[in-house]
């Protein structure tokens, strides 16, 4: 399976193209830097992300949160 990845590591924007077997890495090709290579093999294997939102406080005023930590996509 191929998955292509927009990097977002760096303002480059690489087209970055991971190659699966399964959930194993076969290879990865089009990072112009190592960031890149991280970056495709997190996000194949264990894709993160940081949430944020607004919750409304009782006297209805809307308050920013944020994760204090990246989480599993999937959650």
């Amino acid at each position: 399976m191929k998955r292509v990845l927009t990097c977002i590591c760096c303002p480059m924007g690489c087209k970055i193209t991971a190659e699966l077997n399964g959930k194993k890495i076969v290879s990865i090709s089009g990072n112009t830097c190592k960031r890149g290579e991280e970056y495709a093999k997190n996000e194949c294997i264990n894709p993160l992300r940081t949430v944020t939102s607004t919750v409304m406080t009782k006297n209805g005023v809307p308050l920013p949160v944020k994760t204090d930590r990246a989480i599993p996509k999937d959650k």
